[in-house]
């Protein structure tokens, strides 16, 4: 339900509320396992008093999503200023792929089962046969598990935006506003199979199949899903545009930002950035406060601008606007627009090759002081080459039975600087047929943007860490031809 409610000629209010029930992912044929984390049973779908689902049966049934928005022209300003603003609340599933789905759990899934089997020379057979001539043995036999947290819910996420616009001329406009989101329930993996650490730097298994000794000890790796991950968002704005006006159109936006976060990367997948890939698994799964920092796309500062003019050359332009058809056809009808993007590198951690420390889990960071340099030398060819983007001595092992003390994103990758241009002509033949030529010149000035510097440390060898050895997006000019009819 919404409504636009005009409280008087200089304000209006945006008033909605939304309904979303949404139902847990059920499998058609309740083919599908959870663990218990508490009981330590392998729980089957719709059976023994379980669910289809397996997990939270009231997930998001009662989810009210209010809408409310303003805008208002004050009078005394000579109507050239607009304070806006608005809140929201939205929900969303959790936006997993099938990868840690409980749909690949055995004893359903033939990627679990098959390797499961006796070793014995099997003799051919088709698909409707099975396989012919295998002994099973125990099919959790090195599995891997996918549980699923019995409380997990929809992510919840609040936006809300306040903003100032005001007319400095017939075609021009500033606008300065305030952007901010927090979301919260995010869904979180986990490797459950982690180790307790002792003080004495010694470790113990984890408690999460305590009440099944003797499965244990016969699976491989256990991931859990939980809705236990946050963001914050917030950021300056600012906007300064011309419209269309004499030929001309341009604007400069640019964002003051702060992501923070203590989710690694996108559930089930690293989130990839053009600095580096955010591991989407907590280092300690009892301690979600030390994960906590930058998200893995904070970009802190970020300018973006573009131009578009039309050549005032040709029939009906400033110059030339007598000229004959011939000579229109040659000058006439050009436009040239360019396009500034530059921002600052993103956020990135540096983590270990396996797991040195003997904490069990998925990933470890390393150690480090407060500070990290950024020499950002040239390495020789002979050491390997590339750019030395920061310091590795700045990082040290982490000792058995301890987890890492340097903070997610406590580094930051390159930034970005790149201006790409264009230019248009049109060619008319008639009322409803024209001919346009395109030219595209991406990345002009062949400024080179890097690529990610290396961020596993490998304190067993020589190691790259910190070194970049590539970079992307060359000068590249493309021409197009476009007939419309």
């Amino acid at each position: 339900v919404q409504d636009d409610w005009r409280v008087s000629n200089n304000l209006t209010l945006n008033l909605g509320l939304r309904y979303e029930a949404h139902t847990p992912w059920v499998e058609q044929n309740n083919k599908q396992t959870n663990y218990g984390l508490f009981s330590g049973a392998i729980e089957l779908a719709g059976q023994n008093g379980n669910s289809r689902a397996l997990y939270n049966g009231q997930y998001g049934i009662v989810d009210f999503q209010p809408r409310l928005g303003f805008a208002w022209t004050p009078a005394k300003l000579g109507r050239k200023t607009v304070v806006r603003g608005a809140f929201t609340i939205s929900s969303y599933l959790e936006g997993t792929g099938t990868n840690l789905r409980l749909t690949l759990n055995p004893p359903w899934t033939p990627a679990e089962i098959i390797t499961h089997y006796n070793n014995v020379a099997l003799p051919g057979s088709t698909t409707d046969q099975g396989i012919v001539g295998a002994v099973a043995g125990d099919p959790y036999a090195g599995a891997n598990l996918r549980v699923w947290a019995p409380d997990f819910q929809p992510s919840i996420a609040k936006q809300w935006n306040f903003s100032v616009q005001h007319q400095l001329a017939n075609s021009t406009t500033l606008q300065v506003g305030y952007v901010g989101q927090y979301a919260d329930h995010l869904a979180q993996p986990m490797w459950l199979k982690q180790n307790i650490l002792n003080p004495n730097g010694t470790v113990s298994p984890g408690p999460y199949l305590a009440g099944n000794p003797a499965l244990k000890n016969d699976i491989g790796a256990i991931s859990g899903t939980f809705a236990n991950a946050w963001m914050d968002y917030n950021a300056l704005q600012a906007v300064l545009q011309k419209r269309m006006s004499s030929g001309l159109q341009s604007q400069v936006a640019y964002t003051y930002s702060k992501c923070m976060t203590n989710s690694g990367g996108y559930y089930g997948t690293w989130g990839s950035t053009q600095a580096s890939p955010g591991m989407p698994y907590w280092q300690n799964v009892y301690d979600g406060k030390s994960e906590k920092g930058p998200c893995f796309y904070d970009e802190t500062h970020n300018l973006t601008s573009y131009v578009l003019y039309q050549l005032p050359f040709g029939r009906g332009k400033k110059f030339g606007s007598n000229m004959n058809k011939a000579a229109n056809g040659v000058v006439g009808g050009w436009h040239v627009s360019g396009l500034l993007t530059m921002h600052t590198g993103f956020a990135m951690t540096v983590n270990n090759w396996g797991d040195p420390s003997n904490t069990g889990g998925w990933v470890s960071r390393t150690n480090c002081g407060s500070s990290v340099s950024y020499p950002k030398t040239v390495v020789s060819q002979a050491n390997g080459g590339g750019i030395q983007w920061f310091d590795p001595s700045s990082f040290t092992p982490v000792a058995a039975g301890h987890f890492g003390n340097c903070s997610n994103g406590k580094l930051r990758g390159p930034g970005l600087k790149d201006f790409d241009m264009g230019l248009q002509k049109d060619f008319s033949f008639g009322e409803t047929r024209k001919l346009e030529f395109r030219s595209e010149f991406l990345n002009l000035t062949n400024t080179k943007i890097l690529s990610a510097p290396s961020y596993f440390a490998d304190f067993s060898s020589a190691t790259s860490l910190g070194r970049i050895t590539g970079s992307q997006g060359e000068r590249n000019i493309q021409f197009a031809l476009k007939f419309y009819y």
